[in-house]
């Protein structure tokens, strides 16, 4: 896809609420499942998002336990909460907001293009350690979960129409 060519769009907010809804109900399983199982001479270990972001400030490497912890777990959370907030003031949008709700959607729409950074790391991560002969990464569950609310929340993004923000103004109470 051309990237200054128009993305196309999913009209309609009940389809952006439905799909922001999925993206909430698949980050359960995201932070609750194992990511990634290491595997060394050592033994085993699996680790969710969270129990691997304890091990890296373990280990030393708080500053990669932080950027891991902000881009994901932070930065989900904070997206779905920013367009709950954006599917709810089409409802009750007071005339001035349109402007700073449309610089909401603007923030969240160009954070959604570098959500999949997470799930691209830990594919080069393990196929990466394929290659070592003591050890190895394999891929668990909670990172399919993980694409898959990335993958739901540009969705309910890009269904989103931030022209609905300067249409329906509420009127002046009297």
């Amino acid at each position: 896809m051309n990237p200054g060519a128009p993305r196309p769009r999913i009209e309609g907010s009940s389809t952006s609420a439905a799909l922001a809804l999925a993206a909430a109900i698949m980050l359960v399983p995201a932070n609750l499942l194992p990511v990634l199982t290491t595997e060394s001479a050592g033994g085993s270990r699996s680790d969710t998002i969270f129990s691997g972001t304890v091990e890296l400030w373990r280990q030393g490497l708080g500053a990669i336990a932080v950027i891991v912890f902000a881009a994901s777990i932070v930065i989900p959370i904070l997206k779905l909460a920013g367009l709950g907030w954006l599917l709810a003031s089409t409802r009750s949008a007071e005339p001035g907001d349109a402007r700073r709700l449309t610089r909401v959607y603007a923030t969240i729409d160009f954070i959604g293009r570098w959500s999949m950074l997470d799930v691209f790391l830990a594919a080069f991560l393990a196929g990466l350690v394929q290659f070592g002969r003591s050890s190895s990464v394999v891929p668990r569950a909670g990172i399919v979960a993980f694409a898959a609310a990335v993958v739901l929340t540009v969705l309910a993004t890009q269904a989103f129409d931030p022209k609905v923000l300067w249409r329906n103004p509420r009127p002046p109470q009297p």
